[in-house]
């Protein structure tokens, strides 16, 4: 068996990042739209936070003067009921609420009223230490004080604790009002001092009640309510709506260079784009079109000088090899005709490694299956000398003549320095991966670059050729933005790696 190879170190870095491109979007428009929405987000939790913090020292500073206000005018009540006979009191009281002479629900109870009040928190117990510690200072540490804060549905009055709303019409007017928002009621039950100082004589608690004042709703600050919840989503939508548009807008141009840039990669020949857009883009878009402009003119320019070239050469080629024919000295003869034939072979292969290059070849789909199907029946007299394992699942979109002889170079390569190749094609939806195995003696590890030089050869080769099949090789490769590794196969022999990357 034999090991299993490694994944590299770039493989796994390449997985890396297709995995955060998954994760991280990769348009323009929608990373700067998300990192729009994180800034906004966060700056809408620190002013928030800031506008709690103030508010909630205002709306304490406001509360605890509003309930100070409350207690002086309690204690201003109990005073006056506390100076009164007892059986006068419950005359002044009706007299009271005939009147409407006072802000506060007042009953006269023989016991103190028990509730359920409001959760316990650090905000409650400072306000109803507020309220006593005024009803305190004005009516005496000595006498009995409850304070609580009820929800008016918990409220409880008169001696059957009979609920608010369960008193009878006719008393409504004598009712705490319900109001918006429903707010804690603030319950105060004061133990009036008896006339009688029998232990026995019966007890009397003046019971007063009032809502909290507007705009107290709560004793506890609310963070964010819906109407601010509400006003920041709505700002933020409409933030992010407008730069969406205006950053679609600019992105324009960046898109019109992109595609560009990908024709100029595959066919040479992209359009003159319009330049529009920020200052930075416009001058981005005219250095684009400057290199267009100027790579054009180089191609059209190199395809009329190699063809004046090659007309130029031809002649005084054949010329020498007539003149050659009239030497009678054969081995002289023999000799230029040797060098003649090799100089015309050189001159081919120039000419021929300037024709790979396939500018000029338009992009198609095309069976790989095919054409290695095509290459190894043309090695197939005899034993078959090229094995195919695996297939292309689709087509594949690049230049036909191009990819054919670029596989037609690479395996006859194989075939011609280990005799027997083996080919191995798997595709995946991003990338077609064809690997070429022979069985040659592979390529020293200091001349794997070195190989695809044009005219360099490896000095102990004896082989025909030009040394041009592997720089062609190479050019068509990265005409398709592939890869090209060369690796020595581990039972010998050298493995020719090529990853061609699919049109999205």
């Amino acid at each position: 068996m034999k090991p299993e190879p490694q994944p590299k170190e770039d493989d796994k870095h390449e997985t890396k990042g297709k995995l955060l491109n998954r994760i991280w979007p990769l348009g323009l428009a929608s990373r700067f739209i998300l990192m729009l929405s994180l800034v906004i987000l966060t700056s809408q939790a620190l002013t928030s936070a800031v506008w709690y913090r103030y508010s909630y020292l205002q709306e304490k500073e406001g509360l605890e003067t509003a309930l100070e206000s409350i207690a002086s005018n309690a204690a201003f009540t109990v005073s006056y009921y506390r100076k009164l006979p007892k059986s006068s009191r419950h005359l002044v009281l009706e007299q009271n609420r005939s009147m409407g002479g006072t802000r506060f629900f007042i009953s006269l109870n023989s016991k103190r009223i028990d509730a359920r009040g409001l959760a316990a928190s650090e905000r409650k117990r400072e306000l109803e230490q507020t309220v006593s510690e005024v009803l305190k200072r004005t009516l005496g540490q000595q006498m009995s004080i409850d304070i609580n804060f009820i929800k008016r549905d918990d409220l409880r009055v008169y001696d059957a604790e009979v609920p608010l709303d369960d008193i009878p019409r006719a008393f409504a007017r004598y009712t705490i009002e319900k109001v918006k928002d429903d707010p804690p009621v603030l319950v105060m039950q004061f133990k009036l001092p008896n006339e009688q100082s029998t232990p026995d004589a019966p007890e009397q608690w003046l019971y007063l009640a009032t809502n909290l004042p507007a705009p107290y709703v709560s004793l506890e600050s609310r963070f964010l309510d819906a109407r601010q919840l509400n006003f920041i989503l709505l700002t933020s939508v409409f933030v992010l709506l407008c730069t969406w548009l205006i950053v679609r807008r600019e992105i324009k141009p960046i898109k019109n260079l992109a595609r560009a840039a990908k024709l100029m990669g595959s066919k040479m020949d992209a359009p003159i784009i319009k330049e529009e857009g920020s200052g930075e883009l416009i001058a981005a878009v005219h250095a684009f079109n400057t290199m267009n402009r100027r790579i054009r003119a180089y191609i059209r320019d190199r395809d009329l000088l190699f063809g004046a070239i090659s007309h130029d050469l031809k002649t005084p080629i054949a010329c020498l090899k007539l003149r050659t024919e009239m030497l009678d000295d054969e081995e002289t003869k023999i000799r230029f005709e040797r060098s003649l034939n090799e100089l015309e072979f050189m001159v081919q292969g120039a000419l021929h490694y300037i024709k790979d290059t396939d500018i000029r070849e338009q992009v198609e789909w095309v069976d790989i299956n095919a054409v290695l199907e095509e290459i190894s029946a043309f090695y197939g007299s005899g034993e078959s000398q090229v094995s195919v394992l695996g297939s292309a699942s689709q087509s594949f979109l690049c230049k036909p003549v191009a990819i054919k002889r670029m596989l037609h170079n690479l395996i006859e390569n194989g075939v011609k320095y280990g005799d027997h190749v083996d080919v191995s094609v798997l595709d995946t939806p991003r990338n077609l991966v064809i690997k070429i195995r022979d069985h040659g003696p592979g390529i020293p590890d200091e001349l794997r670059e070195r190989v695809f030089e044009p005219y360099f050869r490896i000095h102990q080769e004896k082989k025909e050729g030009t040394g041009l099949g592997l720089s062609i090789v190479r050019n068509i490769v990265r005409g398709h933005a592939g890869k090209l590794v060369l690796q020595n196969h581990a039972d010998g022999g050298l493995v020719v790696t090529l990853s061609l990357p699919r049109e999205e």
